[in-house]
C-alpha cells in the first residue's frame, strides 16, 4: 500500500497523533520547563505553607528578594524555606537571638539559640557568599535552614514559589 492511500485511510488517526504529540510537547514544556507542582511535606514554613499543600512554583525567575519562599534542594530532598539575605549580606545574630540583616533588626522574636553544651555549627556574623542566599524558615522552631547548615548556593534552588493550592481537610 503505498504512502498517500495509508494517509487518506487513517487520516483521522494521524491528526489524533499529532494532536496528542503537540499536547505532550506543551504539557512537558510547561511544566518540566517554566513551572512546577510538588506537595509539601513537613512544617518548615507553618503558617504560610502547611504540610500536604500542593505549590505551584516558577522555575524560570531565578532573581530572589527577601521574603521570597523557595523550593530547594538538600541532601536530596526538597524543603520550602523564605530568603533571609542575599549574596554580600550579613546576617548576624545577638547574644539573646535576635536576628540582624546588614545591621537592621529582622526580627524581635528570639530565631536562634543553643542548648547547653552545644556548639554552633556556623558562626556568626556570617556573609552570605555570592551566589549564595541565607534562608529562614516560618516556623522557627524548624532549624533545618540557614541558620544550621549556613547559605544554599542559588543552582540549589529549584524555584520561587507563585501560588499554594491548599489540600488540607478536603
Amino acid at each position: 500500500m503505498n504512502t498517500k492511500v495509508f494517509l487518506r485511510k487513517n487520516r483521522n488517526w494521524v491528526r489524533l497523533i499529532m494532536k496528542s504529540v503537540v499536547l505532550i510537547l506543551v504539557l512537558w514544556l510547561l511544566f518540566g520547563v517554566l513551572i512546577g507542582l510538588r506537595r509539601v511535606e513537613g512544617v518548615s514554613m507553618s503558617n504560610r505553607v502547611e504540610d500536604g499543600d500542593l505549590v505551584l512554583f516558577s522555575r524560570t525567575d531565578k532573581t530572589y528578594y527577601p521574603d521570597d519562599v523557595v523550593l530547594f534542594e538538600r541532601d536530596n530532598e526538597t524543603h520550602v524555606s523564605s530568603i533571609l539575605a542575599s549574596p554580600g549580606d550579613i546576617v548576624t545574630i545577638d547574644d539573646v537571638g535576635r536576628l540582624y540583616v546588614n545591621g537592621a533588626q529582622v526580627s524581635d522574636r528570639v530565631v536562634y539559640s543553643l542548648n547547653e553544651g552545644e556548639t554552633p555549627t556556623i558562626s556568626f556574623p556570617f556573609r552570605v557568599p555570592n551566589g549564595s542566599y541565607f534562608l529562614l524558615n516560618g516556623n522557627l522552631e524548624a532549624m533545618d535552614d540557614s541558620r544550621s547548615f549556613g547559605a544554599i548556593y542559588a543552582k540549589d534552588i529549584k524555584g520561587k514559589i507563585v501560588t499554594i493550592l491548599r489540600t488540607r481537610s478536603i
